[in-house]
């Protein structure tokens, strides 16, 4: 009987001793089984990305005149679904002033286009930066070296790693002057101004001789002209930004302090009241030979153009590269637009269609459309570029080094715009020294970086 008792209590232990073995084992199986279960049910519920060969719709949206846009995207369009059957392109029209006021609306929703023509000081917008997308895995080796490395090189990305933006096009400022004017004052339209001191001796001259302004400085209220006329200033005399990647002012220093003297100078002899004035304004001045020199991109060609014909070469107006400062450096500003991606999940045939947007025959009928200067060099086989003075685009864009759009930086970039163009305005009205207008301006930069931090 004793001998039975043992033989059953050494069986209940050795039982006790498996399960407790066992147990540890199959709640581990059963927790990675509920673990896996529920990461499935989480994939489910997120939209997966798009491969390349999977049917997939996307919006594209180019802001501006929807007559413009309907010109160059809609054909641009049809043949990219032609060529790409699996993608489907939904167009959303926008004037510029429109998407302004309500694009922050539409990335707050995550409703916004998967594809937007867009601005290169804008990829730390506050409520564009988190939805933009890296594109270095999608497009080509090749589309990467058909544009320039210095054109590259202006789209300043700071510490984003990788391609978030695409540069379309690349408006740099030349100077535009009126040819009789010039033979009015006694001056020779074939030879413009290509010094800073020459250019203030032939605007003095102007208002001296002809009674008419030597120079149009747009300052109108609201607007960013009258910091990027200012700003080309500065970055020619400071070969510099105007600020830092901390969004912290570069111009305090005695070369940034020689720009705004230039400025200054160059006020005496500018229209009245400049701050009734931007840059559709000053252009019909110019036309209209109530000017004698502006800064404008190609943006002003088109008025040009239809006054006097496509050949602008022999017509009254000049156009001509911006005259250097005393450092004699070869440097301008520009802007760019490009393209920009919105979505993971249509990331593939968002880069598709960008690359296309990109080739030369859609890129060519883009700059035509909307009066672009010629990126690639093959836009020059085109009769629409045929004429010498779109080469000064070109020249400038390729061999200049630019400097581009404040705020790149920052959340709020056009804060900086709103803040300095205060300052410049008292500047250009005399109302201040260059000196206070340095003090005011770097003041001015600082507050503003000061309430974003």
């Amino acid at each position: 009987m004793k001998k039975l008792l043992c033989i059953v209590l050494c069986l209940a232990l050795a039982s006790s001793l498996l399960f407790a073995c066992a147990s540890p084992a199959a709640t581990e199986t059963t927790d990675a089984a509920a673990t896996e279960a529920t990461a499935s049910e989480a994939a489910a519920t997120e939209e997966p990305a798009a491969t390349a060969d999977e049917p997939v719709t996307i919006t594209i949206l180019r802001p501006g005149d929807e007559e413009k846009v309907k010109s160059f995207l809609e054909p641009a369009v049809q043949q990219f679904e032609a060529e790409n059957p699996n993608i489907t392109v939904e167009i959303m029209y926008e004037s510029w002033a429109g998407w302004i006021q309500t694009y922050p609306t539409y990335f707050e929703a995550d409703t916004q286009p998967d594809v937007i023509f867009w601005w290169d000081n804008k990829l730390y917008d506050s409520s564009a930066h988190d939805h933009l997308v890296n594109l270095s895995n999608y497009l080509s080796e090749d589309f990467f070296s058909q544009i320039p490395q210095g054109i590259w090189d202006l789209v300043d990305t700071g510490d984003m790693d990788g391609v978030y933006y695409v540069p379309n096009s690349v408006d740099t400022f030349v100077m535009y002057y009126n040819k009789d004017v010039f033979t009015a004052a006694g001056l020779d339209p074939n030879t413009p101004p290509t010094t800073w001191d020459e250019l203030l001796t032939d605007v003095q001259t102007i208002y001296d001789v002809t009674g008419t302004p030597g120079i149009g400085i747009p300052a109108i209220t609201g607007s960013e002209v009258l910091e990027e006329f200012v700003g080309l200033f500065l970055n020619q005399a400071t070969d510099a930004s105007v600020l830092d990647s901390s969004s912290m002012p570069l111009f305090n220093t005695a070369d940034g302090l020689s720009a705004l003297t230039m400025v200054q100078n160059l006020s005496k002899y500018a229209q009245t009241s400049p701050t009734e004035y931007g840059r559709g304004e000053l252009r019909a001045l110019l036309r209209d030979g109530q000017v004698g020199i502006i800064f404008d991109g190609p943006w002003a060609v088109p008025t040009f153009k239809a006054a006097y014909g496509d050949d602008l070469d022999n017509s009254p107006i000049g156009i001509a590269t911006v005259p250097l400062a005393a450092n004699g450096k070869k440097i301008d500003w520009a802007g760019t637009n490009g393209w920009i991606a919105t979505r993971e999940s249509t990331a593939a045939a968002s880069a598709k269609l960008i690359e296309f947007l990109m080739s030369p025959e859609i890129l060519l009928s883009h700059h035509i459309i909307y009066g672009s200067a010629p990126l690639y060099a093959s836009e020059f086989d085109n009769a629409a570029f045929q004429y010498d003075y779109w080469k000064v685009f070109y020249d400038e864009a390729q061999n200049y080094k630019l400097y581009g759009m404040i705020g790149r930086n920052s959340a709020t970039p056009a804060a900086y715009y709103t803040a300095l163009e205060e300052v410049w305005q008292q500047l250009v009205l005399g109302q201040i020294s260059a000196e206070d207008a340095q003090a005011a301006a770097a003041a001015a930069a600082e507050g503003v970086t000061a309430r974003n931090n």
